[in-house]
């Protein structure tokens, strides 16, 4: 039988806990009950380093459980906002730092519609956020910091998620979800049906595609800056980002994820038109296999996920560069104002790729 590790009991104390938590983090489906909650505290919980290895990886979104406050399985009819639907998505973690990106289905109503309503149906469909990542694995809990997230409110927050680690498979819990916000100090209130969504991952392995070509790439990168200049050399204006990771991992997978400055939160519990509108345009982010043309020193990006559902299925070709230990990825030139212009992104090394069992 294989071993687990983390807490599965203690369902009833932990109701009164989520109250507490809904601030964190309510999981990949949509706004929390409340304003997500600053960490007073950035030293963390205890973290076994053993654990940490263990978790360092790529794990692939196998499915959703959804089950009431009391352990129970919810019919798929019951709150189908939430937790239903299919979906595909990669959690990352390099012994330190971590990444997710979830996409659930799109129409294809959502998919062409260039309307005012496309940045909402962008934010109801796509989840997206890093950082770091520590555990207590004596209370059962691992603790994502946040630095950046598609949702405006939660950089610089944490979640506090339940989790359960069985060799090649990881449960993830957050806390109990309350659907209408009716959140007292003994959990959901007013005959309210709490939601535990259950988010199970599995282990990937090391993919043969991923070997000696792509060995310099792989880890977490942690964006520097952008250049932008004319053929002729000519240094350009360049929009910069606040923070980002681009991840690739040895299962032959990647992600990145890029924030600009200044998103302003939503003035209410989810987000008008325009406030989605300016949470999208701020934000990039994209995740699927890659493969590395070494003769040509580029690097293709097959996306198989994107917070613009257009761009589903497309390709993006990234030749590669070193510089003083920087990775340097430039896309094709682009024809601004009839002068063509390169684009060079500069990026950090935050950690080595690890792609361990527990």
């Amino acid at each position: 039988m294989p071993r687990i590790r983390g807490q599965r009991g203690r369902r009833a104390a932990f109701g009164v806990a989520a109250a507490v938590l809904a601030g964190a983090v309510a999981g990949c489906d949509g706004p929390p009950a409340e304003q997500p909650r600053r960490p007073p505290d950035a030293s963390g919980a205890p973290t076994s380093p053993d654990l940490r290895t263990g978790l360092a990886g790529t794990w692939r979104l196998v499915r959703v459980e959804r089950r009431d406050q009391n352990g129970n399985p919810l019919p798929e009819f019951v709150h189908r906002g939430i937790g239903t639907g299919p979906a595909v998505g990669y959690l990352l973690y390099d012994g330190e730092h971590f990444g997710r990106v979830v996409q659930r289905e799109a129409t294809e109503t959502q998919a062409a519609n260039s309307g005012p309503v496309a940045p909402l149906a962008a934010l109801a469909r796509y989840t997206a956020d890093f950082g770091r990542f520590a555990v207590d694995e004596q209370a059962g809990h691992l603790t994502h910091r946040i630095a950046g997230s598609l949702d405006p409110r939660l950089p610089g927050t944490e979640t506090l998620l339940r989790y359960e680690l069985a060799e090649d498979r990881l449960v993830l819990m957050p806390p109990l979800r309350c659907p209408d916000s009716f959140v007292t100090d003994r959990g959901c209130g007013y005959g309210t049906t709490g939601l535990q969504l259950r988010y199970v991952w599995e282990r990937l392995e090391p993919a043969a595609g991923a070997g000696d070509s792509a060995r310099p790439l792989l880890g977490f990168w942690a964006i520097d800056r952008i250049e932008r200049r004319t053929d002729d050399g000519d240094a350009l204006t360049a929009d910069q980002y606040a923070a980002g990771y681009l991840m690739y991992m040895p299962s032959g997978q990647m992600a990145v994820q890029l924030m600009r400055a200044d998103r302003p939160p939503y003035a209410g519990s989810s987000p008008t038109p325009s406030e989605a509108e300016v949470a999208v345009r701020g934000y990039v982010s994209y995740f699927g296999p890659f493969r590395v043309r070494e003769e040509e020193n580029v690097v293709v990006h097959e996306r198989i996920g994107h917070l613009d559902a257009r761009s589903v299925g497309t390709e993006a070709r990234r030749a590669f560069t070193w510089r003083g230990g920087q990775l340097l990825l430039e896309p094709p030139s682009a024809t601004v104002g009839g002068e063509a212009v390169r684009t060079t992104v500069f990026w950090n090394r935050l950690g080595p790729p690890r792609e361990s069992a527990p």
